[in-house]
């Protein structure tokens, strides 16, 4: 049966790493459990440098464009968190710890590369879950 080995030289190096497009708080990289549906758009808008209320729901970086779902809030102390969807919605949740933790792994893309590794990203230790139904922000 082929195998391959597990790289984990990059998670060691994260922490030394600063980059501009990840934040870490003391939760690391965390896993949103949702219950329920995110309805979000089918296609990348074109117009988005032009039209500024569609351009504040998506964020660019290089030539990748992301979502924004929401706001979220963390609150370590108490571990509960709130993500404020939109200006009508808010989900109420908790930071709960995995265990046994889970592992963030990266594939190579290229099948036809045999001798890549696969590179484990990170470790997650936690995650928040939100349960309840939305409620409406006053």
């Amino acid at each position: 049966m082929p195998y391959k080995q597990i790289e984990y030289s990059q998670i060691s190096q994260s922490t030394s790493n600063e980059s501009p497009i990840i934040f870490t708080t003391e939760l690391g990289n965390t896993i949103l459990e949702i219950q329920g549906d995110l309805i979000l758009p089918e296609f990348e808008p074109s117009i988005l440098d032009d039209d500024p209320e569609i351009a504040n729901k998506y964020l660019k970086i290089s030539n990748r464009t992301f979502i924004k779902i929401g706001k979220l809030e963390i609150d370590e102390i108490s571990k509960k968190a709130t993500l404020y969807i939109g200006t009508s919605q808010r989900l109420l949740g908790d930071i709960k710890s995995i265990n046994p933790p889970l592992a963030l792994l990266k594939f190579p893309n290229d099948k036809g590369e045999t001798d890549q590794n696969i590179k484990l990203i990170d470790v997650i230790k936690n995650k928040i879950i939100f349960s309840g139904r939305p409620l409406p922000i006053m």
